[in-house]
């Protein structure tokens, strides 16, 4: 070997040396910095599970974690489309528990990943969740009307013409669509207080086919006081020709949103939800309802 070779050669090694250097000091680094943020370790178990039609959704503004997730398709906010169709799987990843309520009242449940309660996945074919067909934060006035039966506010909830239906009783009292705050966390969804000697009833018509109804409700955390009530939501599903579906949202004076789920025949449908509680004082409820494909 001529000494120009044996320089050639020395040279390369040295090249070597340096990128496995280099690649260990960003292994390191990157351990580094999972082990003091724990949403960065996260994010690389998403990474490496992730398909090219997965999306994550970053609940805070956080450009680093989005940047690490690369190339796995990466958002902070939240999502703003109803039309979902070309995504398989939505990770959510909070800086909180709480901070997933906006996912939870798009998506209903899914499921915990890690053990840690701030990332969550929702496999959209398996629940049916990738296209909207219905919202009740839309519609109020059109397709959406609403009535109070028993007791000293009874009757029908005219719309406004704004964003209101407005019953008999205080000012404050009116239904409508608004963000309330949910330990913290910020969801819009239609505000329904109850009335304690009577009940508050929505109905919801010209929906759409769906195969799930999903999303969240709580009392906001302007309600929340020792002693508070709970609020029961009856919602009742009833497709053309098909058996109505009831479910029974119970809302407890905790803090925070309580998702929720369920299945209906795939048929156009007309639905009302039915709220009551035994004590109406500050119970701020509020509820998302979304009708799915």
């Amino acid at each position: 070997m001529s000494e120009r070779d044996s320089a050639i050669g020395r040279d390369l090694v040295g090249v070597a040396l340096a990128v496995v250097t280099l690649l260990g000091a960003m292994k390191t680094l990157d351990w580094a910095l999972a082990k003091s943020d724990p949403r960065r370790a996260m994010v690389g178990r998403m990474r490496r599970e992730a398909g090219p039609r997965d999306l994550l959704v970053i609940t805070d503004e956080a450009p680093e974690l989005v940047a690490a997730a690369a190339p796995m398709a990466a958002v902070w906010g939240g999502i703003n489309t109803d039309d979902l169709g070309p995504v398989r799987r939505v990770y959510g990843l909070g800086n909180t528990v709480a901070a997933l309520a906006p996912l939870l009242g798009r998506f209903g449940p899914g499921q915990t990943l890690y053990g840690d309660g701030r990332a969550v996945m929702w496999e959209l074919a398996t629940i049916h969740g990738a296209r909207v067909v219905f919202d009740a934060n839309l519609g109020v006035g059109t397709r959406i009307t609403a009535q109070r039966e028993g007791g000293a506010d009874a009757g029908p909830c005219p719309y406004d013409g704004t964003a209101r239906l407005v019953c008999n009783g205080p000012d404050w009292n009116q239904p409508r669509v608004e963000e309330h705050h949910f330990d913290g966390v910020a969801l819009t969804c239609l505000y329904a207080h109850p009335q304690a000697d009577g009940r508050l009833v929505f109905t919801f018509t010209d929906i759409a086919p769906a195969r799930a109804v999903m999303g969240a409700f709580g009392i906001d955390d302007a309600g929340i006081f020792p002693g508070g009530a709970d609020v029961t939501a009856e919602v009742i599903w009833q497709p053309e020709g098909r058996p109505r579906v009831r479910q029974v949202l119970v809302a407890h004076n905790v803090k925070g949103v309580t998702p929720y789920r369920f299945e209906v025949p795939r048929a156009a449908a007309r639905a009302t939800v039915s709220i009551t509680t035994p004590n109406a004082g500050a119970r701020q409820f509020c509820f998302t309802l979304r009708a799915t494909e």
